[in-house]
């Protein structure tokens, strides 16, 4: 069983970062700015003019710019898209049955060979 422990670690960490997802926020009539500013996300990642797409870690707005760090900077009328990372049950849940499924494979492999 130990040569397969690195193995399972390694799924079990994918399955753990799969449980949540980039997911487009729904603006409505809030803008860029003032949702960055109730919100207050860790990170976010921006979709601007000119096939721009950048993830930003402690965004902040400053005047008209969402600012985050490295000097990163991008007027608020250039966005055309905020994304942020949330909680995805559908990923969840099929990375826990995939998992399931190879801890399962796994174990009737290492009993054949017995």
């Amino acid at each position: 069983m130990t040569r397969h422990r690195p193995m399972l670690l390694l799924f079990l960490l994918l399955n753990l970062t799969a449980c949540q997802t980039w997911q487009a926020v729904s603006l409505g009539p809030v803008t860029p700015g003032r949702f960055i500013e109730i919100d207050q996300p860790d990170r976010v990642r921006v979709i601007g003019e000119g096939a721009l797409e950048q993830e930003v870690e402690r965004p902040a707005v400053d005047g008209d710019q969402l600012v985050g760090l490295g000097d990163f900077s991008i007027p608020l009328a250039d966005i055309i898209r905020l994304e942020v990372r949330r909680f995805s049950a559908s990923t969840t849940i099929l990375s826990g049955v995939g998992l399931y499924t190879l801890i399962a494979g796994i174990a009737l492999a290492s009993g054949v060979d017995n």
